[in-house]
């Protein structure tokens, strides 16, 4: 059933497409695009090794519709249509010697489904399924490597399980750490301010009662260089899990290259918990030419446990070859300290995880 439910997802698109096509079914501009994003995955957790063929969830394989049109010069009204599809995810595999990571049930998983209307003095209201105003807020980057490093460090090897060296498993390297990046998307209502200079607001109302704040800001000195940030409040107290949370991000490209990024990011509250987690994320990069290279440190405090200390090391390097392609590579190290009380009776320290992606990513 499941696997019809998804070629009748299938057909429907292109139903959709055919008929988008047509010049009288046309009610708004609208373009195709989207990014095939593979790579080989291989890591260690000091017991085993292990090699995957995966999607790369730092930047998800995905297609999308998007369209839009202005009306009465000071209106603009528009949709976007975006859908993920992943075989074998990299932040969703574990290293299991003879596992076959291969199914025919490739799900698809919505994104974004949503439409805006936007005023030129009075800002852009969205409706339906998409960002949400805390989204991206523990994110921003101008290294150039996101697609393979970025503060959401779980997205490259998040399954691999930290284990003692019995094999016992502890927690994963997704349930260790975590840069605090807000509610991703949902389907909410979300408006966003004019632009005041380099700055504009956001805030977002969504399912379970809950609601966000953030702020943007992007500027670029001549000669110079850029400086990208943002920052959220997300208040989650209606939750079955109530916790409120915040986090800021902030990355500086200097002209000749050289850029530093930085991010935090906290939850305050959390029910069943003595200490609050908090991250702290920070890279140094260089770009020149088609190259980008970045090293980044990441160290995670409480988050899968109270007095837990997780700390990754990551560089990479990304090779924009041409305009739509790009190649990249990355190793990661990711080590944790959980305190003996934290552990299961009979369970030891973990071991420390290597973890090397290899791949590439083609937008169309």
């Amino acid at each position: 059933m499941k696997k019809f439910s998804q070629l009748g997802l299938f057909a429907l698109t292109i139903a959709l497409t055919i008929l988008l096509i047509l010049p009288a079914a046309q009610a708004v501009d609208f373009k195709i695009s989207g990014q095939i994003n593979r790579a080989v995955l291989w890591g260690d957790n000091g017991n085993d090794d292990d090699v995957k063929f995966v999607d790369n969830d730092n930047s998800s394989t995905r297609f999308r519709f998007t369209g839009g049109n202005d009306f009465d010069d000071n209106w603009r009204v528009g949709i976007t249509w975006e859908v993920e599809m992943q075989s074998n995810p990299s932040n969703d595999t574990d290293i299991d010697i003879g596992q076959n990571d291969d199914t025919s049930d490739v799900d698809f998983n919505e994104r974004k489904m949503e439409f805006f209307v936007q005023h030129k003095s009075f800002g852009k209201l969205y409706m339906g399924q998409g960002s949400t105003a805390s989204d991206g807020t523990s994110e921003v980057d101008l290294s150039g490597t996101t697609v393979v490093n970025y503060s959401s460090i779980e997205d490259m090897a998040g399954g691999f399980n930290f284990r003692d060296d019995d094999d016992n498993i502890i927690t994963s390297v997704g349930g260790a750490f975590s840069n605090f990046d807000g509610f991703s998307r949902r389907d909410r209502v979300r408006y966003d301010t004019p632009k005041f200079g380099p700055v504009y607001f956001s805030g977002s109302y969504m399912n379970g009662q809950s609601w966000d704040l953030a702020g943007r800001l992007a500027w670029k000195w001549e000669d110079v260089g850029k400086l990208a940030a943002a920052a959220h409040y997300t208040a989650a107290d209606t939750q079955r899990d109530p916790y409120d949370q915040w986090s800021a991000s902030a990355s500086w490209l200097f002209d000749f290259g050289l850029n530093f990024t930085a991010a935090y990011g906290a939850r305050n509250d959390v029910e069943g918990r003595d200490e609050d987690p908090y991250n702290l994320y920070g890279k140094v990069g260089w770009k020149f030419d088609k190259w980008a290279f970045s090293v980044d440190y990441t160290y995670s405090e409480n988050v899968g446990a109270d007095d837990d200390e997780a700390q990754s090391i990551g560089v990479a390097a990304v090779w924009n070859i041409w305009e739509s392609v790009e190649f990249y590579g990355s190793y990661r190290y990711h080590d944790l300290d959980r305190d003996s009380a934290q552990r299961d009776p009979g369970v030891g320290n973990a071991e420390e995880i290597s973890a090397v992606m290899i791949g590439g990513r083609v937008k169309f």
